[in-house]
């Protein structure tokens, strides 16, 4: 320990002894001397968001390296979730995300390009069908696999963030799909990195999802009302994509 620490200590202890010999209080003075040590029964349970002090509830990230799962233009029958890594499109196109979870209010922004046509993504109606989903933007929550939240489409996955609502699909600046329902998730990461596998679903042997926590991703989704049951997800539209790349700002 250097000089100037153990000096900070020794005063800060001296000045604890000084004000209990006084018969003056200092609420948390035990804890400060003993900060990072688990009180009670605490461990190392993640705390909620608003448990924190600080806690702001602004989140700004941005996603690249964009992948589009199957195409806008293919016909039924499709399969825009693609576990087995078959039908995923590279595309330019980024993904920013300006939300304050605890309003439930932002502007999520996401536009990509395939072939020569560009499309654009306005998520910003938020709102909650489920309580888990916490009034449409939602922060450190399980959802998906056997979490039971959400559907089982995916595995269970941890949400750094996440939104569900309603979103606008622009092609060229033209409205394409208005009002269609959405959903947003800042994840662990879902695909194998080299072969670009979900490993989904498969017979658990841990209680985990059967994602990669020690990597991050983007999903987006867009989906139809109607629905349509020779696709994958069952529905006339389903618009998804992921970004390998985030960014916290």
């Amino acid at each position: 320990m250097k000089k100037k620490t153990k000096r900070f200590f020794s005063g800060w202890i001296f000045v604890v002894s000084f004000w209990a010999v006084m018969g003056i209080s200092i609420p948390g003075a035990t804890e400060a001397i003993q900060f990072g040590i688990p009180k009670d029964e605490e461990g190392t349970r993640i705390f909620k968001a608003t448990e924190h002090p600080h806690y702001s509830g602004q989140f700004s990230i941005k996603g690249a390296q964009a992948t589009l799962v199957g195409s806008v233009q293919d016909q039924s029958p499709w399969d825009h979730m693609d576990y087995a890594g078959k039908r995923l499109i590279p595309v330019s196109g980024i993904i920013d995300i300006h939300v304050n979870e605890q309003t439930n209010t932002g502007l999520v922004i996401a536009e990509f390009n395939e072939g020569t046509d560009r499309y654009r993504i306005v998520f910003d109606r938020f709102a909650e069908t489920a309580p888990f989903q916490d009034g449409g933007i939602a922060t450190r929550v399980y959802e998906h696999g056997d979490s039971g939240n959400g559907d089982p489409l995916y595995p269970k996955t941890w949400l750094y963030l996440a939104g569900w609502g309603k979103a606008d699909l622009f092609k060229n600046g033209e409205i394409l799909y208005k009002d269609y329902s959405a959903h947003f998730m800042v994840m662990e990461r879902s695909r194998d990195p080299k072969t670009h596998q979900v490993h989904y679903p498969e017979k658990k042997t841990l209680p985990g999802g059967e994602t990669d926590p020690a990597g991050m991703e983007v999903d987006l989704w867009i989906r139809s009302k109607e629905l349509n049951s020779k696709n994958l997800p069952p529905y006339e539209v389903f618009l998804h994509l992921y970004w390998d790349e985030v960014t916290w700002r």
